[in-house]
């Protein structure tokens, strides 16, 4: 709704993430460069992905801060999204992660936030650490196995395809497909 309550602010913003891409592209290229080599290093199978904050959560900010556009540090978050080798010890994987990427980039001492052991009320799970990059910039990595992702995707609901040892049946690619309908009825409530 914000694009409709506030379209003046919010087409300065998106010019401003516009105009800023470019800038953000190249920060991300060069932050992540030495993350993906540890990672390689360690063994690990993984993606990395760009988050950017949405206009509203930007315009949030700014009016709570009380500060300009050029001010926020976090319009651009890294996610590190891994598979673990052993699903029982994706939360040390996460950890070790943290400590491979932390010897690269000096962390931030308040900016520690431990979701793995804490999980949120909604079942979110993940390990946030904000990083000084070679730029300057602080940047925020968030660091989740394969299915803590699809749960913040997803929803808690899709934590039940990884439980072990059990076999799936056909039914999981049709239960699969209703989720996502659903997931798709609730964002978009439409006739």
């Amino acid at each position: 709704s914000f694009k409709y309550d506030h379209p003046e602010e919010y087409a300065n913003i998106e010019r401003k993430l516009a105009s800023t891409q470019a800038q953000r592209d190249t920060l991300f290229s060069q932050f992540t460069q030495p993350i993906k080599e540890a990672l390689d290093k360690m063994g690990i199978e993984y993606t990395i992905k760009a988050r950017v904050k949405s206009p509203y959560s930007i315009w949030n900010k700014m009016q709570n801060k009380h500060v300009s556009f050029d001010e926020i540090y976090d319009i651009l978050a890294v996610r590190i999204i891994f598979t673990p080798k052993h699903r029982q010890d994706e939360i040390n994987e996460c950890f070790n992660i943290y400590v491979a990427i932390s010897k690269i980039y000096k962390s931030h001492p308040d900016r520690l936030r431990d979701w793995l052991n804490h999980p949120k009320a909604n079942g979110y799970q993940a390990l946030h650490v904000t990083l000084m990059s070679k730029q300057g910039r602080w940047i925020e990595v968030q660091i989740r196995s394969d299915r803590m992702n699809e749960v913040a995707e997803q929803g808690f609901a899709a934590h039940w395809k990884y439980k072990e040892g059990e076999e799936y049946s056909e039914d999981e690619g049709e239960f699969n497909d209703w989720l996502s309908t659903i997931k798709e009825i609730l964002d978009d409530p439409q006739p």
